[in-house]
């Protein structure tokens, strides 16, 4: 077993293989994009958009609340105290499977999915097996012990085997960022550069028992990584035309300047794998707007 990461529980893949759940449910969704599967420390968390469905550790769970909502003529009920008391609720999960969907679609309203990396699960292992460039992993774990989530998600070259960090900023959360230095953003991706110094072939070796596992889970064959790129690259997405010429471009200007490679485009729905990988592993610097930009 390689030194980053954590240990693969084969036994639990191979059961979770067997769960009716996941068969009827899970599966044809993770085929279908719908659902985004990722692999942790002794368990699995399956991904609705940008929430977590399902967890898997031997036995499924998810959100009470997905699995409880009281809901009448499809329609979301409210209750008292007194209704809340009376109330016995079983629920196999299979059966209610599309209501529990229904309920974390609800749970999501009002908040900004469009901006995050479920824009991504389109172009997820499992869709993307013709092309090239494919998003392979999300929510990556920096440091196991603390189970740090520094970046949002893994991109993969089909063709080459190789890797790539990418972290996502809307950037509605930067713009009360007071130096254009952005410090708070630039540590994640040193600690990353960090960590691929020091444990290159560690990494590459993990995500190699990574893939396998997911063949074993999905049947969907990928390829074997093969290499890594340098730096962990950043998207940043979500601005105007006026942001773009003000703080933004400023912001892009000082992240360059440090040498950390930057993806920038107003519409996280326009971007695709192969524009960001291509981007970003060369250490390039992209503003995508009004269709200005360079390489």
């Amino acid at each position: 077993m390689a030194d980053f990461g954590w240990t693969i529980d084969m036994e639990i893949i191979e059961k979770l293989r067997g769960e009716p759940l996941f068969q009827r449910c899970l599966l044809p969704n993770i085929l279908d994009g719908e659902v985004f599967p990722t692999i942790r420390d002794g368990h699995l968390s399956f991904y609705y958009r940008d929430i977590i469905l399902f967890t898997y550790d031997g036995t499924f769970t998810t959100n009470l609340q997905y699995a409880f909502v009281p809901q009448v003529n499809n329609a979301y009920q409210n209750v008292d105290e007194t209704t809340l008391a009376g109330m016995k609720h079983h629920v196999h999960f299979q059966n209610a499977y599309s209501l529990i969907v229904d309920r974390c679609i609800h749970d999501q309203w009002g908040k900004e999915m469009d901006m995050g990396v479920s824009n991504f699960y389109r172009f997820s292992f499992a869709t993307a097996f013709a092309d090239r460039y494919f998003l392979l992993a999300r929510g990556i774990v920096l440091n196991t012990e603390t189970d740090d989530e520094a970046t949002d998600c893994l991109l993969m070259d089909r063709k080459t085997g190789r890797l790539l960090f990418c972290m996502i900023k809307c950037y509605s959360n930067m713009e009360n960022t007071q130096k254009y230095e952005v410090e708070e953003i630039v540590e994640p991706l040193k600690r990353y550069r960090d960590l691929i110094a020091k444990q290159r072939q560690a990494i590459i070796d993990w995500y190699g028992e990574y893939v396998r596992a997911i063949e074993v889970l999905t049947g969907i064959w990928l390829p074997a990584p093969t290499c890594l790129c340098d730096d962990c690259g950043l998207l940043i997405c979500g601005f105007d035309e006026d942001q773009e010429k003000g703080k933004l471009k400023k912001i892009v200007d000082s992240l360059t300047e440090m040498g950390w490679p930057v993806y920038a485009i107003e519409n996280i729905g326009d971007v695709t794998p192969e524009k960001l990988f291509k981007a970003l592993a060369r250490g390039g610097r992209v503003i995508e707007a009004n269709r200005i930009g360079r390489v």
